[in-house]
């Protein structure tokens, strides 16, 4: 290699390039509460990777599936207060 090809390589930097994340991230959808609620399914989803309690995660995950999809089909805009105090002990447990 040349000086000049030395050079260039020692000095070389990325200009404006960005890449995408490799984390999932939440589809983006009209409604905010089914947002919310994927981030706490893909929250356990983790927490069942990283080699948590099996059978509580599938639990809570089947529990925030069906939530997931009364929403959907319902278009709902609030949640009642008892599935929002669930859904609170949920994120604390997998925090």
């Amino acid at each position: 290699m040349t000086e000049g090809d030395n050079r260039w390589i020692k000095n070389w930097k990325p200009k404006g390039v960005e890449m995408k994340s490799t984390k999932r991230t939440v589809a983006h959808t009209k409604n905010p509460i089914v947002g919310k609620l994927l981030r706490l399914k893909y929250k356990i989803n983790e927490a069942y990777h990283n080699g948590g309690s099996s059978f509580e995660n599938i639990g809570d995950k089947k529990w925030v599936m069906s939530l997931i999809s009364d929403v959907r089909t319902n278009n709902l805009t609030k949640l009642c207060k008892e599935d929002m105090l669930h859904c609170n002990e949920v994120w604390r447990k997998y925090e």
